[in-house]
């Protein structure tokens, strides 16, 4: 009779479950309604918003009035942080009130043993997404479509990434017969911060036919760099490309012998609703590679910037008000 009613009770608990693979090859047993995630990282937040933001239950970090009729109704969710660089760590009291049915996190992170093993007090599944590369955007929106049954707007955003994707492949040969341009990456407010080519905020870079013009290693995965104004002197970059539009708007006289300034060949990153290369790295970087060729090479891309932009965000910035 006991074992009857154990299995009674072991069939009641997972009636509304199902076990899925996620890509670090872990099974993992989730709830078969997934109505509410938590992304323990901005870059997984993010494609978690693109897909549907009503799917949000917890933030990393707010967003600001400008981008609040961009992520609906995830602007009201609670901040509970998350695991992404300089010590940061998620409040287990505020993500444990916001009632995840599942916790994303990225795979590839620097000691991911441990946070796992840190989330296993809340008795909340934990899926490893992996999050090393744009191309990963595929795999996530397949992984949103099958915790939801959304697969319709999953395929609508792994058509767009491939689509991009594509192209970027497409023009890699000819942006090949093109001396590289070299560039310098500028963050922080005095533009003396920057990437190495180690650095994973580099990749929309990577696919732009450009070179960065600083030869260095990275110190942590979190990047920004400190770099000194003699090496970007001697390193003499053809392109600035500016993060911080306070120094895009007031660079000093310390950068004017520079190729780039003296050619007047500064340009801000576009953060319209949020950043196109990075901070974080998200989906807005199918956006950014294309705004860096256009930037490098204008020739090279016939179709029009702005319309691009308007058909990226009516696709990605979705209104899920109804």
């Amino acid at each position: 009779m006991r074992i009857l009613l154990f299995l009674f009770i072991f069939l009641t608990l997972h009636l509304d479950a199902k076990v899925i693979i996620d890509d670090y090859g872990r099974s993992v047993t989730i709830p078969d309604k997934i109505t509410k995630i938590y992304a323990a990282s901005p870059p997984l937040t993010m494609s978690v918003l693109a897909f549907d933001p009503s799917l949000i239950a917890a933030l990393n970090m707010p967003f600001n009035d400008k981008q609040k009729a961009y992520v609906g109704k995830a602007f009201t969710k609670p901040i509970a942080g998350g695991f992404f660089g300089q010590g940061q760590t998620p409040n287990f009291e505020v993500l444990a009130a916001s009632k995840p049915d599942v916790i994303l996190v990225w795979g590839g992170m620097t000691g991911v043993e441990k946070i796992v093993r840190k989330f296993s007090v809340l008795h909340i599944p934990v899926v490893l997404v992996k999050n090393s590369s744009i191309a990963d955007l595929v795999s996530q929106f397949e992984l949103y479509a099958k915790l939801t049954g959304n697969y319709k707007r999953a395929n609508e955003l792994i058509a767009y990434t491939k689509q991009t994707l594509s192209l970027i492949d497409s023009l890699q040969a000819e942006l090949k017969k093109h001396p590289p341009v070299r560039y310098y990456f500028a963050e922080g407010i005095d533009g003396l911060k920057s990437e190495c080519d180690d650095s994973f905020h580099l990749e929309p870079f990577l696919y732009s036919g450009a070179k960065n013009a600083l030869d260095c290693k990275m110190s942590s995965n979190y990047g920004m760099e400190q770099i000194s104004l003699e090496t970007i002197l001697l390193a003499n970059p053809d392109v600035f490309i500016v993060m911080e539009k306070e120094f895009y708007k007031n660079i000093d006289a310390r950068f004017s012998s520079l190729d780039a300034i003296k050619n007047r060949r500064v340009y801000l990153v576009p953060s319209h609703p949020f950043n196109y290369i990075t901070r974080p790295p998200s989906f807005m970087r199918l956006m950014g590679i294309r705004w860096l060729i256009h930037t490098f090479y204008p020739h090279l891309l016939n179709d029009s910037l702005l319309q691009e932009q308007k058909r990226f965000e009516e696709l990605f910035f979705k209104d899920y008000k109804e």
